[in-house]
């Protein structure tokens, strides 16, 4: 028998899946979807004698009780020769609706942030959810958006703007799509609220922060920070890749007999693989960060649940405790050593390749399928040996 406490604790898939309740309410179910979001269901034989669905409610909006009794009193019907489909009429969609369709929209394209947008939209809309999406207005909007800003979160307001943007475009269109005509509500929303509110341009300047020479001396050898962090931030020095490429490997990636790094696409924001040499430097700073991980599969694991990661912001808190140089992000210190690289005369090809830049010109794009793993050896270690006498240590 379902309850609230095993309903709540129903896990997203890849693909949406249903559950049946084995009890004396034939057909009486649950739909997950890769989203996560619950709809109840009662699965009866037609007219026909094809096998039908017929939606009972999304949860928590219905409870299961509510729907418990919904499915009995459609039992009922069937029993009597009366299709439910045959009568439903079409309800209005609310904005948690609109929100299920826009993250279905985005799982069924491919779109691997949907987890993320979807925590976000619930999380800052939450005064929202059970309206009926055709009613909500740029005020709504607006105050959304103002609460996101006061707690000075100006690039947050701008990525929700985004969300719910596109999730009203997605709205706007979904009543005349044919592919639609199988749901159980119609939007009607004949404007996008979102348009009227502007986008706040000033709080996406892009960034000019490189740490000098003499600036990165002071932080490889930095002592306020937790031995993993300061030797995440030394491995993003050398490499100048993206934090949670580093920060997210798991320990399969690292090939000590070929001595290379192999982040997959899933991984990787361009959604390419990420080839880079474990050049010596790199291997004795992997020595050293290895036995902090334990047993997990992760290379910085979570410290209260070894199966996941760090949290995606655990670096860029930790480094905001670091008061000898002024204030820089994991994101500055790709910057920096895209940018000191080529002060000591390394390629901008290589630098981009060694950075996993998508090239897109049509000979790189399309016809280039060399790894340019000699290429980036080489460019790694004259940059590392740079370091290295940096810092005038040989052990470093």
């Amino acid at each position: 028998m379902f309850t609230d406490k095993s309903i709540k604790g129903l896990k997203a898939k890849p693909s949406a899946y249903r559950l049946y309740e084995k009890g004396p309410d034939k057909g009486f179910g649950v739909k997950v979807t890769p989203a996560g979001s619950v709809t109840f269901f009662i699965q009866y034989a037609g007219p026909d004698g094809k096998q039908k669905f017929a939606s009972l409610g999304r949860y928590p909006s219905i409870s299961l009780s509510e729907a418990r009794d919904k499915c009995r009193e459609l039992r009922r019907e069937i029993d009597r020769g009366i299709d439910p489909q045959s009568r439903i009429e079409l309800r209005l969609g609310s904005v948690a609706d609109l929100f299920d369709y826009y993250i279905k929209h985005m799982v069924d394209s491919g779109k691997r942030t949907f987890e993320k947008v979807e925590a976000d939209l619930h999380y800052n809309c939450k005064d929202i959810l059970d309206l009926q999406a055709k009613d909500v207005t740029p005020a709504h909007i607006r105050k959304i958006l103002h609460t996101i800003i006061s707690r000075g979160s100006n690039v947050q307001a701008n990525r929700i703007r985004s969300y719910l943007r596109r999730a009203f475009e997605l709205g706007v269109y979904h009543d005349n799509d044919p592919k639609n005509l199988s749901n159980d509500f119609t939007f009607q929303i004949q404007t996008n609220p979102v348009d009227a509110i502007p986008k706040d341009t000033s709080a996406e300047v892009a960034g000019e922060r490189a740490l000098s020479f003499s600036e990165i001396k002071v932080l490889w050898n930095e002592t306020c920070l937790l031995e993993q962090f300061h030797l995440a931030t030394k491995l993003l020095l050398l490499y100048g890749c993206r934090s949670w490429e580093l920060c997210g490997a798991m320990k399969h990636e690292f090939d000590f007999d070929t001595m290379i790094w192999s982040a997959p696409p899933e991984r990787v924001k361009n959604e390419r693989w990420l080839i880079l040499p474990i050049t010596p430097l790199a291997k004795k700073l992997l020595d050293k960060l290895w036995p902090y991980s334990g047993n997990s599969d992760y290379l910085f694991p979570s410290r209260y649940n070894e199966e996941k990661p760090i949290h995606k912001t655990s670096l860029a808190h930790a480094i905001t405790r670091i008061s000898s140089i002024d204030t820089f992000t994991p994101r500055d210190l790709r910057r920096t050593v895209k940018t000191r690289m080529g002060e000591i005369g390394i390629e901008k090809s290589i630098r981009d390749r060694i950075q996993n830049h998508a090239l897109n010109d049509v000979s790189s794009k399309h016809y280039d399928r060399y790894d340019y793993l000699q290429e980036k050896r080489s460019a790694l270690l004259k940059w590392e040996n740079h370091l290295i006498e940096l810092n005038g240590d040989k052990n470093t």
